[in-house]
């Protein structure tokens, strides 16, 4: 007969928790999300006095060419794969990912984030691009790693090399 009372205080124990967990039951809105990350963007943009950025004629992206290589010429096709150096920040300079890795030959553009399916097409071998990445073209509403959900990310990418 005890155990019954131990089950039966748990479970009670666990439904007190569960009911002060406080869930966010609004609906995710994609529109106002991409106003706000947006605003994020141009307030960073203009608080750190960045100039020569452009933005994406189609999408949100919001990119700046850091340097030109000295091959100017193709550019990198969904389908290939890259080498490349690049460092991954949120908009209050942490950094989620560094450069330490110089190579994603693993990995076609096609199966990146779409921020860098479009943003690495902007530019040839040996460029060095910086890309504001909006929430919906990078992790979106869901936390990933140590980016939280709806993250605008920054990356500064340089491309070294692209091949099938």
């Amino acid at each position: 007969m005890k155990r019954h009372y131990f089950w039966l205080l748990s479970l009670l124990a666990i439904t007190a928790f569960a009911a002060c967990n406080k869930k966010d039951d609004t609906p995710f809105d994609p529109v106002k999300q991409a106003a706000t990350d947006e605003k994020l963007i141009t307030d960073f943009i203009a608080n750190n006095n960045i100039t020569g950025t452009v933005k994406d004629d189609t999408t949100a992206l919001h990119y700046k060419i850091l340097e030109r290589g000295t091959t100017p010429g193709d550019t990198i096709e969904l389908n290939e794969r890259m080498n490349i150096t690049y460092e991954g920040k949120l908009l209050n300079g942490t950094t989620f990912d560094s450069g330490t890795r110089t190579t994603l030959s693993d990995y076609r553009l096609r199966e990146l984030i779409t921020g860098w399916q479009i943003g690495l097409r902007k530019i040839s071998k040996g460029d060095k691009i910086q890309l504001f990445v909006p929430s919906a073209m990078g992790y979106k509403n869901f936390p990933t790693g140590s980016i939280p959900a709806n993250s605008v990310l920054i990356f500064t990418v340089t491309l070294h090399d692209f091949y099938f």
